[in-house]
């Protein structure tokens, strides 16, 4: 009995997949609109942290034409430097906010908070910001990247790498708006 059913068994298996497929079918209904394009906006801001601006630099997104929704991220990087060239131009190096450095034993930070209205970067720490060196205060760029919340959740997308941000956001340098502030 038991011969017999494995033996039937194997004939059904053999039979069925010898057979050859039928013609192509129609196609199928038009699936569901997929999500837009990412969209990202980024604009560079350049300044000083000074006393008289209590060491803040804020911007309302209205003022420079930026769209920012409830739910969009808000990413600030700081301009830490150059690094050679590239292409003829050159090789900035970018760190995410906030920022933590340690002078003679104290703390400064580069930080950020903001809305979907405004974004303000400010400096905190235990640091005296009157005896600061100046290259931590003056000619500071900033960059600020809007993203939908979708793309900051992302994981693939390493969002401590401004680059990578960009690319991915299919974003080119060129197309980078920078801005003066003037406190």
């Amino acid at each position: 009995m038991k011969k017999t059913f494995i033996l039937l068994f194997l004939a059904a298996i053999t039979l069925t997949s010898c057979s050859s497929d039928g013609d192509q079918g129609p196609q199928g209904p038009q699936g569901p609109a997929g999500a837009d394009g990412l969209i990202g906006s980024v604009i560079d801001i350049e300044s000083d942290f000074t006393a008289g601006n209590n060491y803040e630099l804020g911007i309302n997104f209205n003022d420079y034409n930026l769209e920012v929704f409830e739910t969009d991220a808000v990413l600030v990087y700081l301009k830490t430097g150059e690094d050679g060239v590239a292409d003829g131009a050159p090789v900035e190096v970018w760190r995410q906010m906030p920022q933590t450095y340690f002078i003679n034993g104290e703390a400064l930070q580069y930080n950020f908070d903001y809305t979907y209205f405004n974004v303000l970067m400010y400096l905190e720490g235990t640091v005296d910001f009157a005896t600061l060196d100046s290259s931590y205060t003056d000619n500071q760029v900033l960059r600020v990247v809007v993203v939908p919340a979708e793309f900051a959740k992302d994981t693939s997308v390493d969002l401590s790498n401004m680059s990578a941000v960009l690319n991915a956001l299919n974003l080119d340098q060129s197309e980078i708006k920078t801005m003066s502030i003037s406190h």
